[in-house]
């Protein structure tokens, strides 16, 4: 009976071991697949682009784009007026639509 016991504490212990093991193996996997995702990521979204990130664009010289106006009776009409853009930093603007 007591040998029982004993060989069961043992299995148990053995058990444990096996689930500490499994648990360090997930945990090392994950922190893998997170940085490789992470590399992956920041690799295939776009950001900023090469040109002026390296600082060649001119930050005074301006392009015109065609911009969409709302007519009063709320429609669109597309491709009237212009924006000008200066090559600097986006701004982000909320409160765009009702």
């Amino acid at each position: 009976m007591v040998r029982d016991q004993i060989e069961a504490i043992e299995q148990r212990d053995q058990a444990l071991l096996k689930l500490s093991d499994l648990t360090r193996a997930c945990l090392f996997l994950a922190t893998a697949l997170l940085a490789a995702f992470s590399v992956i990521a920041a690799v295939t979204i776009p950001g900023q682009s090469q040109a002026s990130a390296n600082g060649s664009t001119n930050p005074g010289q301006t392009e015109d784009a065609p911009v969409s106006q709302v007519t009063g009776n709320g429609q669109l009409r597309p491709g009237t007026g212009s924006l000008r853009h200066t090559g600097g930093r986006p701004i982000a603007v909320s409160g765009g639509s009702h």
